[in-house]
């Protein structure tokens, strides 16, 4: 009987995926962003694995110091901590990852657990921690073992470099081939993650840092309805004007993914309607039409918006200050019923793009005085 061309192909096909995997995929995974410098030279923690079946170093860089680097690793941890930055879904029982510093949780010493997924109580213990250099987990049990370590160093003005190690030893059982095969793949799908997550926190800390005195975030915990604020050094009057034109000022930040039109052109009036589209991913752009609701030069501009997906309500209010004003920001986003339980995940998106566009409208305002 002659065989179909797809089998046979098939057929030939299925040795070649470990051989793939073996010879390209995982030396390139193991070593991801990684120099050859990075990979050969030893790294805080080493001494706790010396001989591991399995190691591999990840690297990745950042347009931000050290300082502000350094806080988003310290709280890191499942459950009760700030999550892993990775795949929440994963390892954080779906609870977002946090977006913003916590002080609470900035206190970690030698010895204390952090919880490798919420609602197991399987925890690293934090075996060294260099502030500002290097963090060091170990778990371990029924024979294995995991290492995992994060060293931070400079990298030029404005730049650091984070290195990530992760090392194990199999535990002696019926199941450590399939417990190495899955470490093995699945450690760099979350590693990577991880390290991306950070880096994109500790970028845009920097960016508010630098610009003056960040966004205030007065309503962490009331999901989609979001209460910001800013400092700003100009006056109140210079803050209105740009925001009753903001499309014009501002533009398209690639950060925040936003293309703005005004309609009708001319001064904003109450009426005056914008449409917006906001990119959600690369290739995924979403309309958003805006109508001015209420404005009172130099102190109030307030708007209705709506999608196919939500409607909503936004009001900037500008208090004058000594200094300039203060530019205050009230978000209400209103969710169709069937979207109401995904409320937390929708604002974990939402509220770093506000906090991004509050501090560039802050940076474009004092730049253009």
């Amino acid at each position: 009987m002659r065989r179909h061309p797809v089998l046979t192909w098939g057929g030939r096909l299925v040795p070649a995926v470990p051989l793939a995997y073996l010879t390209a995929y995982r030396p390139w995974q193991l070593r991801w962003g990684a120099t050859r410098t990075e990979v050969a030279g030893r790294m805080p923690g080493d001494e706790i694995l010396p001989r591991p079946h399995w190691s591999a170093t990840r690297a990745v860089s950042i347009a931000a110091e050290p300082v502000d680097v350094w806080p988003w690793l310290v709280q890191m941890g499942a459950g009760d901590r700030a999550g892993w930055y990775s795949y929440d879904l994963v390892d954080n029982g779906g609870k977002p990852s946090a977006r913003e510093i916590r002080p609470e949780l900035q206190r970690l010493k030698v010895g204390d657990p952090v919880r490798l997924v919420a609602g197991s109580p399987a925890a690293f213990r934090v075996e060294s921690i260099d502030p500002g250099r290097s963090l060091v987990y170990a778990h371990s049990h029924n024979g294995g073992a995991v290492t995992a370590a994060l060293a931070l160093r400079p990298d030029g003005p404005g730049h650091s470099r984070l290195v990530h190690r992760v090392r194990f030893r199999i535990p002696p059982s019926p199941f450590a081939v399939g417990w190495a095969v899955l470490m093995d793949a699945g450690d760099f799908v979350m590693s990577r993650r991880m390290l991306l997550g950070i880096r994109g926190r500790a970028e845009r800390h920097a960016r508010r840092r630098r610009g003056g005195d960040p966004p205030v975030d007065e309503s962490p915990c009331t999901p989609t309805d979001i209460q910001l604020h800013i400092p700003v050094r100009r006056p109140a009057g210079e803050v209105f004007a740009l925001l009753a034109d903001v499309q014009d000022h501002v533009g398209a930040p690639a950060r925040t993914g936003v293309r703005m039109d005004k309609s009708p052109s001319g001064p904003t009036v109450e009426g005056t309607g914008w449409h917006e589209r906001v990119r959600l991913a690369p290739g995924w752009w979403m309309s958003v039409d805006s109508v001015v609701t209420a404005i009172e030069d130099p102190e109030l501009l307030a708007m209705d918006f709506r999608s196919a997906w939500f409607t909503g309500h936004l009001d900037y209010r500008i208090e004058s200050t000594p200094q300039g004003c203060l530019l205050r920001q009230h978000f209400v986003l209103r969710l169709p019923r069937l979207l109401r339980p995904w409320s937390a995940r929708v604002d974990a998106q939402l509220r770093p793009r506000l906090l991004d566009r509050l501090a560039e409208i802050r940076d474009a305002i004092e730049r253009s005085g």
